[in-house]
Formats: structure tokens, sequence, C-alpha cells
């Protein structure tokens, strides 16, 4: 009986199958677009320059990020776990690990960040770091000058690389000097 099934079911489908050529015959295809030109295709990364701390100072690297490299998927990675390599190189943040980012306003040129409480657990040279390591990261993009901060909505005065407190947005040229050479 199973013998009879596939000899039925060969036949069947024989005689419905596709007719054999003598030879090769050319096909044309119609180009089709598969994105938009201008567009990031999804499943592509952007090199993104950020800061880490390695002893005192801080040092430039490079992460691999989903592309277009927003403000929120820079700071998420800003603000996650150092990787192995970057760990297995000395490197490490200086950023509390429980810090979240609350707001974030671009106003022109400057950047209102809003920080969670946990960013005030940090003190002395480890928090001018951390501000370093925010204001180094997010003034590598384009059209962001400088960085003004709010703990949980309140303006805050941060210290700048010699220690000293601003009021006012800061700019790289506050942290230049914490620059790995």
């Amino acid at each position: 009986m199973r013998r009879l099934r596939f000899v039925f079911l060969a036949a069947v489908v024989a005689g419905c199958g596709i007719p054999l050529d003598s030879a090769p015959e050319a096909v044309e295809l119609e180009a089709v677009a598969v994105a938009d030109a201008g567009g990031p295709i999804p499943g592509d990364l952007a090199a993104v320059s950020m800061y880490l701390v390695r002893e005192a100072s801080l040092v430039n690297v490079t992460r691999d990020l989903p592309a277009p490299p927003t403000l929120e998927i820079v700071f998420d990675s800003l603000f996650g776990p150092v990787t192995e390599p970057e760990q297995r190189s000395g490197l490490r943040t200086a950023i509390p690990r429980a810090t979240e980012i609350l707001a974030v306003d671009d106003d022109g040129a400057t950047l209102q960040v809003n920080l969670s409480r946990e960013f005030a657990a940090v003190g002395g040279d480890e928090e001018v770091l951390a501000v370093a390591q925010i204001v180094m990261t997010v003034t590598r993009i384009e059209g962001i000058e400088l960085v003004a901060f709010k703990l949980e909505g309140v303006p805050t005065d941060v210290p700048v690389a010699n220690g000293a407190l601003s009021d006012d947005p800061v700019g790289a040229e506050d942290y230049a000097s914490l620059i790995a050479p």
C-alpha cells in the first residue's frame, strides 16, 4: 500500500511539473529598492566616541552602537556596564551604577541633563571624572557644545577638572586636562 501511494504521488508530481528546456534561457530581473537611499538600514552600526576612566584620567574609546546613534542610545551605552575587553584594558566608569537619565533637553548648543539622585552618591575626584565622562562624550556629538546638569529636576553645580564648582553649563575645555596622553 505504501509503495502504491509513492507511485501515485510520483505520477501526480510528474504530471504537473515544470517543462524542461533543451538549453538555459536568460531571465531579466527588475531592480527593486530595498531601503530608503538616505536612511540607515536596520542592523547598521555607527562608531561612537565616548569616554571611560583609567586610573584618574579619561580615555577615549569607540563603541559600535545602533545607527543612528540617538542621545538615548549614547547615554544607555555610557551609563551601562564597561565591556569585558574594556575592563581587561583597565578601563572603568566613575558614573554610579544605578544613575538614570530622567530627562534630556536639547536647548540649542546646550544640552540639559537631568540625573537621578543616585548620581549624588559619587563625590570628590570620582565626581569630577563622572561629570567629565558625560560632558566629554556628549560634546563629541555634532551641535552640542555645553552641558547643564540637574539632579532630580533641580539645577546643580558640578565640579570642573581643577575641582572648582560651576553653576554655568560646562564644556569639553573644562575637562581637557583629564584626558590621558
